[in-house]
């Protein structure tokens, strides 16, 4: 009799792991180990809690539930596939690497990692990426070892699942979990529209799954199906007649990165929290002459205090730890450090000003070049840009575009298609959408830059 453990997730129900099953087990005993257990205290939208109450959910959850996603997109491969083609240490590889794709985030992620480009030189920086591959492949690590045992393989299954993840080979087990269609997506954008609350956003994944196909296209970018020089590469493919459900399941991202993941307040509160991390790690960087209100042993003071970043601080690092420094420098700090730490844990918002930079009026450009002239040295002290790309879905025809990252429809007829060829909706996304926010520490620096055309104090 199967030994079965479950997981009640309140976005896919019970998610079932079979022990007897080898990567089942193994993605049980990869869950219980001390690095992927830290993901309970890592939220999967950092600051967007100060917007949306709801989205408190963390990485962990999301980890989980995409593994049990990728599990259902690697069953429509095992059925469409001949036996005799399919690569199991790649299926084994790939459902792996779904459920520990995310286990290098920093607290706070892109805050965080905000901080880290601006304070490292660019050969020490290392993203949230770089630091999962560094964790899966940690010698004497518990991911290393569990996988070396598992599956007798000295190392090399921690090898090909670091690669998959950095993306060193492309093919149709990878695109399990990156591609225009990953577990990574179908988990996100369900789990935090309802996190959030939402309106914007909902997918049909029962029809999608229902209607998802393995497909030849060409293995160039850029080509058609009919134009393929005969190299081909097998992907996902929708048919037809989930044309609108493929179609809505595009624009959700688009309308969750416009409502959610850009909000100019979490974008606000992330500024803060970007600058509050630089004035820490700088105090921190002097070691035991710092004016810190935190011990010399606090995690985030000790990551800090290390010139070259190190894997066994940085995992020692969550949101609770900054929450921490957060609060013990809101009370008892100095300075910069206890402005922003202030500002955060009483929600004193930063007012912004958008700038429209794709279809600039006379008020955009007069206030950027007052901007510009009078506030140079004010930024990222008092004042903060921040700059944003809504790129949802690029020009199909570009080189760049890697076949696994776009969208296939195979047409009744059976010709298969990319999706922007039957929808206007998605075609239209091809431009990208660069936002620019400047947010202000003092109110009447923005309110000279809003008087700069005459216009009302009011919130912008």
């Amino acid at each position: 009799m199967a030994i079965l453990k479950r997981i009640r997730d309140p976005i896919h129900g019970l998610i079932t792991f079979d022990l007897d099953d080898p990567v089942d087990g193994t993605a049980w005993e990869l869950i219980n180990t001390p690095e992927f257990q830290r993901l309970r205290r890592v939220k999967q939208l950092g600051v967007s809690e100060f917007t949306y109450p709801g989205a408190t959910h963390t990485r962990f959850a999301h980890s989980i539930g995409v593994f049990h996603l990728a599990r259902q997109l690697m069953s429509v491969a095992q059925r469409d596939v001949p036996k005799a083609q399919r690569d199991e240490p790649r299926e084994r590889a790939a459902l792996l690497a779904a459920l520990l794709h995310d286990l290098g985030h920093g607290p706070f992620s892109h805050a965080f990692e905000n901080a880290e480009k601006v304070r490292l030189p660019k050969n020490q920086y290392k993203d949230h990426e770089d630091w999962t591959g560094d964790l899966i492949c940690q010698p004497g690590g518990n991911i290393r070892r569990i996988l070396k045992d598992k599956f007798r393989r000295n190392g090399e299954v921690a090898d090909e699942i670091a690669a998959m993840l950095r993306g060193k080979k492309q093919d149709l087990y990878s695109s399990v979990v990156s591609s225009s269609f990953d577990a990574d997506r179908l988990d996100y954008l369900r789990r935090d529209r309802m996190m959030t609350g939402s309106g914007a956003g909902a997918i049909d994944f029962e029809w999608l799954l229902d209607n998802l196909r393995i497909v030849d296209v060409p293995a160039n970018s850029g080509e058609d199906i009919e134009d393929s020089d005969g190299d081909t590469i097998q992907a996902f493919s929708f048919e037809e007649k989930a044309l609108q459900a493929a179609e809505s399941f595009i624009l959700a991202r688009f309308h969750l990165y416009s409502q959610v993941y850009l909000h100019r307040t979490t974008r606000g509160i992330e500024q803060m929290l970007t600058a509050f991390l630089l004035a820490f790690s700088a105090e921190a960087s002097k070691g035991a002459r710092a004016d810190l209100p935190v011990s010399v042993d606090h995690p985030l003071r000790v990551y800090y205090a290390n010139p070259t970043p190190d894997l066994d601080s940085y995992i020692a690092l969550d949101d609770t730890v900054v929450w921490n420094a957060l609060e013990v420098s809101a009370a008892k700090g100095n300075g910069k450090i206890q402005d922003f730490a202030d500002r955060i844990c009483s929600r004193k918002i930063l007012k912004c000003v958008t700038i429209d930079i794709v279809n600039p009026q006379e008020a955009d450009k007069a206030r950027r070049r007052y901007i510009d002239e009078n506030m140079k040295d004010q930024i990222g002290v008092s004042v903060f840009e921040d700059r944003a790309n809504l790129a949802i879905y690029k020009d199909p025809s570009k080189e760049t575009v890697k076949p696994h990252k776009r969208v296939h429809i195979r047409r009744d007829g059976g010709k298969v298609v990319d999706i922007t060829s039957l929808s206007k909706p998605v075609a239209a996304l091809y431009q990208e959408q660069e936002i620019l926010r400047y947010y202000f520490a003092n109110e009447s620096d923005r309110v000279s830059v809003l008087n700069v055309t005459g216009e009302s104090h009011a919130a912008t």
